[in-house]
């Protein structure tokens, strides 16, 4: 899945990014069908760090063919 802020930028596995604000949003997007769980590591200027864990399960959509197809 991609993993990105609310201005945009698309976080890459195992990097480190500085937080420039002290309330920012993730946005999570699954690129698959299966149960999928990100580890996001949040660690602050003393080297304390916390982990967080976020499952998601995948709603899988039912296309309707039109009576008219």
């Amino acid at each position: 899945g991609l993993l990105r802020n609310d201005n945009g930028t698309v976080f890459k596995p195992n990097d480190r990014y500085p937080l420039t604000k002290d309330v920012f949003r993730l946005y999570y997007i699954s690129l698959s069908a299966d149960r999928q769980t990100i580890d996001v590591y949040v660690e602050d200027n003393f080297g304390r760090m916390q982990q967080l864990t976020f499952s998601f399960n995948t709603k899988r959509r039912k296309i309707r063919k039109s009576p008219l197809q």
